[in-house]
């Protein structure tokens, strides 16, 4: 092998090298693998005088380190080319041993580049005056209001459209799947949401315990048989897979996005409150296969809620997309607030409540910019030039001291307040005045002592939990079905969703509308209602069929057990189906068929006595020339 004379070196430095070329064979090695942080140049070669590697080892080992080689002329002086030689091959930028040297690249190493620069915002230490925020957007309980039925509520998240939506691709799909198509209709859709909403009132450990003879339980089963209901959820189905373009499969939640995207618009056509909070909420799921779960507890959902707990905006997380994460000023934590924030109205003083997850100087700046004021809790380290006093100092001056900077452009506060450890929030519209005064345990003299807290601080705890109410709401009367497609899992969360919501709303209505606490539905009877709607509703009568014919007369509830039978042979009462019976079931006017039955007082009139009963509502409704109870009471609006 021959070196060339263009090779730039330092004679010097392998002088100093000398001891661990005796190490390598001469015949074989080559300069780059011996010099080990020689940098190489390689200007057009000329044929002067050429060395062998061995001569130059030679020349080394004996001393003759003055040997000089001419250097090509190039625009480089002197000192550079020293430089260059002097300067250490790092191991990254490296090529391979088997590159050749005129291939090599030398590429600079990337710098992390803050992307906020640290003078661009000044923090001061002055007093902080709060701007106007006076709430101009749209009042919550409006002019016209007046009080509906669950389903009417449950309706405005979950319409009719989106349910004969979801009959068509399920029909679609089982027979694309299985060659049959299962043949179900937007009710009997309907009656299964109903069914799992009663699920959730009485939970048991298996969907197929509500049929098994030692625990059946009658208004689940006998809406629909067991195999019906099993293969209508193996078939639930949310978009033509044929009709799915390659763009469209991109999205990790195609086979549940555009259940997702009419849900999201209606919740987004709720009146949003005046205090809203951003924060993450968890749908429990501990599968293993699926392609946007992050989190080792189910999927990740960035949600929007006023202080009630309604969710008005959500964005389900996906992870990176293609292993690649947009970069932005605000981050990943702060582009969701901008997201979630986007809905909201400009200009009308909405306030915005995060925690420190999501807190940067850019998102409050930004947000002002859109005339929505923002409180959050903050990182130290995202606020560049803001010396607030640290912890140690703010813990000698005792419970309640607290430290204030002013940002002077942009007019943001930032509070450190000791209590039982330091906490800094940062706002827009929010400061210290007025302090007031709370009461806090002191455990060193066993009493309650007053402590001062900043205005700042009560705002936070006030209007912040709307997303924690929330998680707190979706967790009673849920049912967990059990699945091997992932994404039903969410499917499922946003029916919970949508009874929360509906629920709210008609909290919010009865508010308004001043109805008393006890005539207002709690959640278990609002569910409860609800579920009867949706499987009573235009529904027609159907007798359910169990294991084998019987040989008695009527349904299996009023057969009568023989007598060498162990258990008591005594008849059956037939059990009501509900206390107050849905308004949209009395009135819609399906298969309301009167029938005899034992006298008893009527429902209606509650006076007079009759044998006529309702098969559909179940209740006994005068019959006669004199008194006709069974049309008034399917069109009157009053519960009776």
């Amino acid at each position: 092998m021959l070196l060339d004379r263009t090779f730039v070196y330092k004679s010097r430095l392998l002088a100093m090298n000398s001891h661990n070329l005796s190490r390598f064979p001469s015949n074989n090695i080559s300069l780059f693998h011996w010099t080990g942080f020689i940098r190489f140049k390689m200007p057009p070669a000329r044929r002067d005088p050429r060395y062998s590697v061995q001569d130059v080892i030679d020349m080394v080992q004996t001393g003759e380190s003055e040997v000089e080689m001419e250097l090509n002329d190039t625009d480089e002086s002197d000192e550079d080319s020293d430089e260059d030689v002097c300067q250490q091959v790092d191991k990254e930028t490296q090529p391979p041993m088997d590159c050749p040297a005129d291939n090599y690249v030398d590429i600079e190493p990337k710098t992390n580049k803050h992307t906020m620069p640290r003078d661009r915002y000044c923090w001061l230490k002055k007093d902080f005056i709060s701007p106007n925020t006076d709430f101009s957007g749209v009042d919550i309980t409006g002019d016209d209001i007046s009080l509906h039925t669950p389903l009417e509520y449950f309706r405005k998240f979950v319409s009719e459209d989106m349910v004969e939506a979801l009959t068509q691709n399920t029909n679609e799909y089982s027979f694309q799947a299985h060659g049959t198509s299962v043949n179900t209709t937007a009710k009997e859709i309907e009656k299964m949401l109903g069914m799992y909403l009663k699920m959730g009132l009485v939970q048991m450990a298996g969907t197929r315990m509500y049929w098994e003879t030692e625990t059946r339980y009658s208004p689940v089963a006998d809406v629909m048989p067991r195999n019906r209901f099993q293969s209508l959820l193996t078939s639930l189905h949310f978009v033509n897979n044929m009709t799915v373009s390659e763009t469209e499969k991109k999205d990790k939640l195609w086979k549940l996005r555009p259940w997702l995207d009419s849900f999201r618009e209606k919740c987004l056509q709720v009146v949003p409150e005046e205090h809203n909070s951003v924060d993450e909420m968890m749908i429990p799921f501990k599968g293993k296969f699926s392609s946007i779960k992050p989190n080792p507890w189910g999927f990740k959902v960035w949600v929007r809620t006023g202080i009630s707990g309604m969710m008005c905006d959500f964005d389900v997380y996906q992870g990176s997309v293609n292993g690649i994460r947009a970069k932005s000023e605000l981050g990943l934590s702060g582009e969701v607030v901008m997201k979630l924030a986007s809905t909201l109205p400009e200009g009308q003083n909405y306030k915005m409540y995060v925690d420190n997850y999501f807190t940067c100087v850019p998102l409050l700046v930004k947000l002002l910019d859109r005339g929505i004021h923002y409180v959050g809790t903050a990182r130290q380290v995202r606020l560049p030039n803001c010396n607030l006093e640290d912890e140690k100092s703010l813990k000698r001056k005792g419970r309640g001291s607290y430290d204030v900077r002013v940002e002077g452009n942009h007019n943001i506060c930032a509070v450190k307040w000791y209590d039982n450890r330091a906490i800094t929030l940062v706002s827009s519209f929010a400061g210290p005045e007025p302090v007031q005064k709370i009461q806090r345990w002191d455990k060193a003299n066993r009493t309650y002592i007053e402590v001062e807290r900043p205005y700042i601080v009560g705002a936070y705890n006030k209007y912040m939990g709307g997303v924690d109410l929330l998680a707190s709401f979706t967790a009673k009367y849920k049912f967990p079905i059990k699945s091997r497609r992932w994404y039903m899992y969410i499917f499922w969360h946003t029916i919970i969703l949508a009874v929360v919501n509906a629920w709210l709303l008609y909290k919010r209505d009865c508010k308004a509308l001043k109805v008393s606490s006890k005539e207002t539905m709690n959640r278990r009877q609002f569910q409860a209602q609800l579920a009867s709607s949706l499987i009573l509703v235009n529904a027609t009568l159907q007798t359910p069929k169990r294991g084998w014919p019987s040989s008695g007369k009527g349904s299996p509830e009023t057969q009568t057990v023989t007598s060498g039978s162990p258990l008591n042979a005594q008849k059956k009462r037939p059990s009501k189906r509900c206390a107050h019976l849905p308004l949209d079931v009395r009135k819609d006017l399906v298969a309301h068929f009167p029938r005899k039955t034992g006298r008893g007082r009527c429902r209606h009139c509650n006076k007079g006595y009759t044998n006529t009963q309702c098969r559909k509502c179940d209740v006994r409704l005068c019959f006669s020339e004199d008194r006709d109870c069974f049309w008034d009471f399917h069109q009157s609006e009053s519960q009776s």
